[in-house]
């Protein structure tokens, strides 16, 4: 990473890296938060060999995978902003991430992010996945006690 993390989000990236699932909303067609539950790929235990983020520049970035015929994909493509939900229950800390989300078509970056094991949700790397880069420009947190929020 080439930027220096605050104390603050050095913090919320721990309790991000912690958690299996982050809740994922998109904005539908009547305009309403569409919310699902999704992978975790910045989680430390389940895609340690993942090496997405070593070259990124924004730090909180984080990458989702989805199927490109889903719904959230069309939502995306007609509104890109989005909000990411992490939560740790064992400390009950939470980070909420807002910004806004791209559709990775660098060939590539989909070859570095595909695993293996992805095979039973999508045929292949080149077939059913789509890559997406959630940048976030807003940040609030709960950790412990201690509530902030941070515009990047």
């Amino acid at each position: 990473m080439s930027v220096k993390l605050s104390e603050k989000q050095a913090e919320c990236l721990r309790i991000i890296e912690s958690v299996p699932f982050v809740d994922f909303s998109t904005i539908d067609k009547d305009g309403f938060p569409s919310t699902r539950l999704m992978m975790n790929l910045r989680n430390k235990t389940q895609f340690s060999a993942l090496a997405l983020y070593e070259a990124e520049e924004r730090p909180l970035t984080v990458y989702l995978t989805t199927h490109d015929a889903s719904e959230k994909m069309a939502e995306i493509r007609k509104n890109p902003k989005a909000s990411l939900y992490f939560f740790n229950q064992t400390t009950f800390s939470a980070v909420l991430l807002m910004g806004t989300v791209e559709i990775v078509t660098d060939a590539v970056l989909r070859e570095k992010a595909w695993q293996k094991e992805w095979e039973k949700h999508y045929p292949s790397p080149d077939a059913g996945y789509a890559l997406l880069r959630f940048l976030p420009c807003k940040l609030k947190a709960c950790v412990g006690q201690t509530s902030f929020a941070e515009n990047f």
